[in-house]
């Protein structure tokens, strides 16, 4: 799990070491922003297999909110955990980007996010709040779960090392 303050280069981070093992390896999905010209107005959630939905917006009228967000932990939660279970069945490498505050409002993720960190030989590779939430706080102190802190000085390396401790365990 990479760590470290918001916009220091975690997504792209996964999306580099994706790219240079294979996207065939890879399956799960990545939250990403949604911006006008200006500002970051919402959020989505995109699966490896390329569907897209709007998780978390500005504009939402849900009453479910972080921050100035409305988030739709319906949404999330229909394409998020069917990303997941099917990258398990099919893939040998899942992307969970990200756990953080918004994620953590779905009680199945969390509870999916203990059951594939705490029982699976598979590799999970995600991002992971930096803030403190009692939640993320839990996940982050399951044994299985390897912390790697990403700041702009040491994010090529980070990548690098990622990617090959990676590579070694999908050629074990």
């Amino acid at each position: 799990m990479l760590t470290g303050k918001p916009r220091v280069g975690k997504s792209t981070a996964i999306k580099r070491i994706i790219n240079r093992i294979g996207p065939d390896y890879f399956g799960g999905f990545y939250t990403e922003e949604v911006r006008n010209s200006t500002n970051r107005i919402g959020f989505n959630c995109v699966t490896l297999s390329g569907e897209s939905q709007r998780i978390a917006s500005v504009d939402s009228e849900s009453s479910v909110r972080v921050g100035r967000y409305g988030v739709e932990v319906d949404t999330f939660e229909k394409i998020a955990l069917k990303a997941v279970r099917l990258s398990l069945d099919t893939k040998r490498i899942t992307v969970i980007d990200e756990i953080g505050f918004m994620q953590m409002l779905s009680v199945p993720f969390q509870e999916m996010i203990h059951e594939v960190v705490s029982s699976s030989q598979h590799i999970i590779l995600g991002t992971i709040c930096v803030d403190k939430h009692p939640d993320i706080y839990k996940i982050k102190e399951l044994t299985g779960i390897k912390l790697y802190a990403m700041n702009e000085e040491n994010r090529d390396l980070t990548t690098e090392l990622l990617a090959n401790e990676i590579l070694k365990l999908c050629h074990e």
